[in-house]
């Protein structure tokens, strides 16, 4: 009948364990009083926890200002060190003397130039340069350049094409 039905029921429904919305005998919920308890344990390790907090920063503050283990001495080392280091002073300076001494005189510094060139600066001075207005007035006779060798003027140089001067 009924009575086994509910007996069957109640083996498969589950029992809470949850009884934190319960009251207690004064009234108060269980609930507020376990939270009570869990703040109250909370603030005892407070103070140990901040304690423990400055501690493993004080270690940490101690391993950073304490010298590394590890020491490298090697003289043979560091005499190359310094060696080095001497040496590249003293080439820094030597090629500052060098750039300082050919910026005084430029005129005796003619090593830059290549050497065929002061023969053509000579040249190209004598050729005056034109300017190209195109095919018109052009004479198949003569070449495109006006050069001061001849004397005469010719139609070319007065028309204004080459610039005089």
């Amino acid at each position: 009948g009924f009575g086994s039905m509910l007996r069957a029921l109640g083996a498969q429904i589950e029992k809470t364990t949850n009884r934190e919305a319960c009251r207690d005998l004064s009234g108060r919920r269980l609930r507020d009083v376990n939270h009570e308890k869990a703040m109250a344990e909370w603030v005892k390790q407070q103070a140990e926890r901040e304690a423990e907090k400055e501690q493993r920063r004080l270690e940490r503050l101690q391993r950073k200002l304490a010298e590394p283990k590890h020491f490298f001495t090697n003289p043979d080392y560091q005499q190359q060190c310094h060696e080095m280091a001497e040496r590249l002073e003293d080439s820094v300076l030597k090629g500052l003397q060098a750039t300082s001494s050919k910026m005084v005189s430029p005129e005796s510094g003619s090593s830059r130039k290549r050497p065929g060139e002061s023969g053509k600066n000579g040249a190209k001075s004598r050729k005056k340069k034109c300017f190209w207005l195109g095919l018109e007035g052009l004479d198949d006779d003569d070449s495109s350049d006006c050069e001061d060798d001849s004397e005469d003027d010719s139609p070319r140089a007065s028309d204004g094409s080459c610039p005089s001067g």
